[in-house]
């Protein structure tokens, strides 16, 4: 597995980021959005985009990351 994230600023709300779980030939498996400054986070266990756009543009993330806000999301949906 691969772990990538990137930010998108968003008016009003301010940065938010977006973490990618792949597989090692980058198809998308999960994505998680989070916004800190509002505390948005969505959930997306099945994307409808299943390959990345400019993977090389990325930044490098971890499992324990794009779980850590997995997890928030989950938490939040209950």
């Amino acid at each position: 597995m691969k772990y990538l994230k990137t930010s998108q600023f968003v008016p009003m709300k301010g940065e938010a980021w977006m973490y990618y779980e792949c597989e090692d030939d980058l198809t998308v498996n999960r994505v998680v959005t989070h916004i800190p400054m509002t505390g948005e986070t969505t959930l997306t266990p099945d994307p409808v985009i299943k390959v990345l756009f400019r993977p090389e543009s990325m930044l490098a993330s971890t499992q324990a990351d794009f779980e850590k806000h997995w997890q928030i999301g989950e938490a939040k949906s209950k």
